[in-house]
């Protein structure tokens, strides 16, 4: 071995990089994985668990202080100041009519990108942080859940521990429950 062979920084960096490339997957194979992977923000309203496309999701925040509004429906608390922004707040439970199983410092408000770029805060009794499931994970058929839920859920997925409900962000935003929040 001789003086121009020695190892170098520079030269086992250059070795660490060829394991790794040998070692790792091939960047269509890498592609097609991502792909086939569906991520999504988990959350409960009652004994529901649901997932968000993580698309439409801009912040999650604990319950934050708001100004009612009146001669609303009951479901919209009021609304809050997002660093500078108004963002409504919808209580999900109360809209679906869904008892709340947690207590105020449980719940959370998930600000949701609206259809005009404006922020809706969905608030719900909790926030799981990101799920992701196989499209082999997506269950055929129906599940058992409120009749107000039913135009909303896109499909189910079946998670280690509980089936995940995806919600339809686009079909409720356009629906006459989300739209009239008029009395």
């Amino acid at each position: 071995m001789g003086m121009q062979e020695k190892s170098t920084p520079f030269n086992l960096l250059l070795e660490i990089d060829q394991l790794y490339t040998d070692s790792g997957i091939s960047l269509p194979e890498q592609r097609r994985l991502q792909a086939s992977i569906w991520t999504g923000i988990g959350f409960r309203l009652g004994q529901y668990h649901f997932v968000i496309a993580i698309n439409y999701l801009e912040e999650i925040l604990t319950e934050p202080t708001y100004t009612a509004i009146p001669i609303v429906k009951p479901w919209l608390k009021g609304v809050a100041n997002m660093r500078g922004h108004l963002l409504p707040v919808m209580d999900l439970n109360k809209l679906f009519g869904i008892p709340s199983e947690a207590s105020r410092k449980q719940r959370r408000v998930m600000a949701v990108k609206n259809t005009d770029g404006g922020y809706v805060g969905f608030l719900v009794d909790a926030v799981y942080g990101m799920q992701y499931f196989s499209a082999d994970n997506q269950l055929a058929g129906t599940v058992d859940i409120p009749e107000s839920l039913t135009p909303f859920i896109a499909g189910v997925y079946k998670g280690e521990q509980q089936k995940w409900l995806i919600f339809n962000t686009e079909a409720f935003m356009a629906s006459p429950q989300f739209l009239t929040i008029g009395q």
